[in-house]
């Protein structure tokens, strides 16, 4: 074996050491009654600091599949991370830099990540909207709540609300269905305005500083300057806003349903 083949053997053990399994804090910040776990070593029933345990790949962010469950008469309603959708299980990407900042010869470095998982009781749920910067909940009682990843962003401060019947929310801003339309609050900067005439019944959803709906007149969308244009669709059903991944672009768009096709922009 010549000297370059015992070099690359060496660099080769050390970067499999280095940058194999290693244990790093997740704090849980739990809203509600659940639990989260996850085979990597999160097992909380309340708030939390967990070690958790990554695992290869060896260069790159390594992921934690974590799952939600809602305790008896609660619903799960989000996470307010940006690995994570409404959904009940999430892939928590923990990222990492080179500890020599170069080759990672000697590792990477792993940062601790704070989730932070929502359950509301089930038996006053109206409805939810979630976002990777807030979740919110409408509820029977008349109450409408939003529980930004940061304390201090305004989506949280939800003013009075005549009536809310579906809560949508997107970033640092939230809209409800009330009984005189859309009502909508948060950051200054990205909450919509001058909504068009509305008809309910209605399906919601938002995107940064736009909302849109289907009433009974059909598709409407609109944002911090007014009414803004829609795709040409004649039944649109089940609004919502999807992931789609291009070669172009990534990121979460609106789509519905129209005649046995999702259309998305």
């Amino acid at each position: 074996m010549n000297r370059i083949t015992k070099g690359l053997l060496v660099l080769a053990v050390m970067l499999l050491s280095a940058c194999g399994a290693q244990d790093v804090d997740l704090n849980v910040v739990m809203t509600g009654q659940g639990s989260i776990t996850s085979p990597a070593g999160v097992d909380c029933e309340a708030s939390c600091t967990a070690s958790v345990k990554l695992n290869p790949p060896f260069i790159g962010n390594k992921i934690v599949k974590l799952t939600a469950t809602a305790a008896p008469g609660y619903e799960f309603i989000g996470w307010n991370h940006r690995s994570c959708t409404a959904a009940e299980t999430c892939d928590l990407a923990f990222s990492g830099i080179c500890a020599d900042q170069l080759i990672c010869s000697t590792g990477l470095v792993y940062f601790e990540e704070t989730i932070k998982p929502v359950f509301v009781d089930g038996t006053i749920l109206l409805d939810a909207g979630w976002s990777e910067s807030a979740v919110c909940a409408a509820f029977s009682s008349g109450e409408v709540q939003c529980w930004p990843r940061s304390a201090n962003d305004e989506v949280g401060q939800v003013p009075p609300l005549n009536n809310p019947q579906q809560v949508a929310v997107a970033g640092n801003a939230a809209c409800a269905q009330v009984d005189e339309g859309v009502q909508c609050w948060g950051h200054p900067n990205l909450i919509p305005k001058d909504a068009p005439l509305l008809y309910p019944p209605m399906e919601m959803e938002m995107l940064t500083a736009r909302v849109c709906v289907i009433d009974q007149e059909g598709l409407k969308c609109w944002g911090t300057t007014g009414e803004i244009s829609t795709p040409a669709v004649v039944n649109p059903t089940n609004l919502r806003k999807q992931y789609v991944e291009t070669p172009q672009w990534s990121g979460h768009q609106f789509c519905v349903d129209d005649q046995g096709a999702a259309v998305c922009w």
